[in-house]
């Protein structure tokens, strides 16, 4: 009985669950993104790499979510359509989605260096530093996937069903130990690592930590954005293992119809943290408060605005 419900909750997760994350990730990253580029913010390096965070965090939005819904509600698979697109969509989701943990995973070193007592370990926190990891960051995982092109095509899927996937063999077991590895161990581990360093030089510093670094309102923030991030990033990393620790194994229909459902879900959880991310911005008050102050000057602007343009009508004389 479970397994014959479990497919139709599947749907509804990507019918209803989809769009939902589409909606509010892109509202609230325009907010976020608005707030950050304030000139406050963004001469913070902890701020150009929050920046960075959400730009690739919409544009994973704005492809790889918004074609997962249109498959879901529509039966609209423009992968199916095409090999070429097929390979750029798996190249474009493997990059808009590897880029983002790293842009966060070096927020939190930033943070570890402006939040150290020493001095120069605090002078390495720079916008020269912020602007060049975002460079490599970004270069380096670009090229890392062009072999996407060359592994990737529609291919037959238990000889009924036609899917956009890696080939079977060497290209299949690298992609489970890529996203094992690189999406899953290496940025959790950093993040994990050095936001608990944060957390030591905050207790290390204690009140003088307001002193010292002015910043401390992104430290909060940061902390705030690692933690969900773990928390719903980590499910996928487990399955991940256990996918891979069972790829040998022979498995009945009921067995793999709950692991495709399981499977749905650890994404569901990927799609909500990076639609939701923004959303925890409001958590903090400063982040409000800048919030608060951005909407007045857009008050404020439009005012302007319009007092001129009422001015303007007054002069013109009557004919």
């Amino acid at each position: 009985m479970t397994t014959i419900l479990l497919p139709n909750i599947q749907l509804q997760i990507a019918r209803i669950g989809y769009p939902i994350c589409i909606f509010i990730g892109n509202i609230a990253t325009a907010i976020g993104l608005y707030v950050f580029i304030q000139k406050t913010m963004r001469r913070n390096p902890c701020g150009l790499l929050l920046i960075a965070y959400m730009i690739t965090n919409i544009l994973y939005i704005n492809f790889t979510i918004l074609i997962s819904a249109l498959d879901a509600l529509f039966k609209i698979s423009p992968m199916l359509q095409s090999s070429t697109f097929c390979r750029i969509y798996y190249y474009l989701s493997f990059v808009l989605a590897v880029i983002p943990p790293y842009l966060l995973s070096m927020a939190s070193i930033d943070r570890s260096f402006a939040s150290s007592h020493n001095v120069h370990t605090r002078l390495r926190s720079t916008q020269r530093f912020a602007k060049l990891m975002i460079a490599i960051i970004c270069l380096f995982w670009i090229l890392f996937h062009l072999h996407a092109f060359f592994t990737v095509d529609i291919q037959l899927f238990n000889g009924v069903q036609l899917v956009c996937t890696f080939y079977q063999g060497s290209p299949a077991t690298f992609v489970a130990y890529y996203n094992l590895i690189c999406v899953g161990i290496i940025p959790l581990s950093l993040m994990i690592g050095f936001g608990i360093q944060i957390l030591i030089n905050i207790k290390r510093t204690g009140g003088r930590l307001n002193r010292i670094n002015n910043n401390r309102r992104l430290i909060i923030l940061l902390i705030i954005q690692v933690t969900v991030y773990i928390c719903l990033r980590l499910p996928t990393s487990c399955f991940l293992i256990y996918k891979e620790i069972t790829k040998f194994d022979v498995k009945s229909s009921d067995r793999f119809i709950i692991e495709q459902f399981v499977q749905t879900v650890v994404y569901f959880c990927q799609f909500i943290q990076v639609s939701a991310s923004p959303l925890l911005n409001l958590m903090t008050i400063t982040f409000r408060k800048e919030l608060k102050q951005a909407w007045n000057k857009i008050i404020y602007k439009v005012n302007q605005i319009y007092s001129y343009n009422i001015q303007q009508i007054q002069v013109v004389p009557r004919r």
